[in-house]
């Protein structure tokens, strides 16, 4: 099926001009601007930016400076390129992916440990499950029973069953800034989990127990009680983390 194009509503102000650029940092301007309009909301998540010929004449610059403007603002996430009759620079709508690539890359050169990683989520969860336990509509609640269920029955994708929950709590919190940054932190945990599971088969029960726990708390609207849960929850995992390092550290050593 085709994608469909989204235009402008009707009514909505024509696009702003953008101003010339200075050639000694001609893409960076383009980009900066173009960047600019779509935060500041003048185009939205689907709307087609001027034509590159449009760009050319509305910037001064050259085709290769608005392509290399484009170019930069895609891998950013802000925009798509497409092919075909109806090409052209697009807003992009938000995806989580580019959030998790991008801030995993960072983390990584920063020579973030997994320990500041594993405190980092102690703090975001505890948050999202308080949050959770004051909002969360009936709707949420199914969705937080199913990955229970989900997770009783995975079998040897227990680690991710159990991230599901996680984002569960994290979506039920109806906050998109807390759920956008669990999404964008979970690829990164992932490994870890799959590998605690792996060496510690009494962990997949544990967890099934804290989240059953922290369900009944959710419903209950019980804000205080679901955040000392998942805290106490998380504590474990960490402290399993700690051990497996230990452990592997030893058998190193042996």
């Amino acid at each position: 099926m085709a994608e469909q194009v989204s235009e402008p509503p009707a009514g909505r102000a024509a696009a702003p001009a953008f101003r010339r650029v200075r050639p000694a940092r001609a893409s960076v301007d383009v980009a900066f601007q173009i960047r600019n309009a779509i935060l500041a909301g003048r185009y939205r998540s689907g709307d087609r930016l001027p034509t590159e010929r449009e760009l050319v004449r509305q910037f001064g610059v050259s085709r290769v400076t608005v392509r290399d403007a484009l170019r930069t603002l895609e891998a950013s996430g802000l925009i798509r390129i497409r092919m075909g009759g109806q090409g052209g620079p697009y807003v992009a709508h938000p995806d989580v992916r580019v959030l998790s690539e991008n801030l995993g890359n960072q983390l990584q050169l920063s020579g973030c440990t997994f320990q500041e990683l594993a405190e980092a989520r102690l703090a975001l969860e505890t948050a999202a499950v308080r949050l959770a336990a004051e909002r969360a509509q009936p709707a949420d609640l199914e969705a937080l029973e199913a990955a229970l269920q989900e997770a009783a029955s995975s079998g040897a994708s227990a680690a991710g069953a159990s991230l599901d929950f996680h984002e569960a709590v994290a979506r039920s919190s109806h906050n998109r800034a807390v759920w956008m940054m669990f999404a964008a932190t979970r690829a990164l945990i992932r490994e870890a989990f799959d590998e605690l599971h792996a060496r510690q088969p009494d962990m997949a029960g544990s967890a099934r127990r804290a989240h059953r726990a922290m369900l009944d708390a959710i419903s209950a609207h019980d804000p205080e009680r679901a955040s000392q849960l998942m805290r106490e929850h998380l504590s474990e995992f960490m402290e399993r983390a700690a051990r497996a390092t230990q452990a592997g550290r030893a058998a190193d050593a042996g």
